[in-house]
């Protein structure tokens, strides 16, 4: 999913969610979104040609050379931490970037690449292919995210 796909979508879903669900994070909050659309790109930290791998090359260089792309960053271990970040603190950014960080695996699930769940302990990648980065689907994907978000914030 290409960086403008994640940050629509992962802020559409952050809408639903705190508008549908008990989940109390304050949306309207700029330190909250920030740290939102932080965590939204910040897996492909792994890959040196996306967004965020072009403006930390070095850093996103190292990360690929250990891990590759969609290895440890799009694992369920990370999942699970910032699922117990999320519920543990108090601090807005973090609550922000975290929620950011698990829809974008999330998101990634849904792509014919997948994502390595288990990953240490296998790179086997799991998911449910409805898209392929940069096809047809993922632009209908972030289309109806710009939508919603519009109708929403109007």
């Amino acid at each position: 999913m290409r960086y403008y796909t994640h940050i629509a979508t992962s802020l559409s879903a952050a809408v639903l969610l705190t508008t549908y669900s008990p989940i109390t994070i304050p949306i309207g909050s700029t330190i909250t979104v920030t740290g939102l659309l932080l965590g939204a790109v910040l897996p492909d930290i792994d890959e040196t040609r996306s967004w965020l791998g072009r403006r930390v090359p070095v850093l996103s260089g190292i990360i690929k050379f250990l891990f590759g792309h969609r290895g440890l960053t799009h694992s369920g271990l990370v999942l699970a931490l910032m699922g117990f970040l999320l519920v543990n603190t108090e601090n807005q950014f973090l609550a922000g970037l975290s929620l950011g960080v698990i829809l974008h695996i999330i998101e990634d699930s849904f792509s014919k690449g997948g994502i390595p769940l288990l990953y240490p302990f296998t790179t086997k990648r799991t998911g449910i292919p409805l898209y392929r980065t940069g096809g047809l689907n993922e632009l209908l994907i972030f289309l109806a995210s710009l939508v919603f978000l519009i109708y929403s914030f109007m």
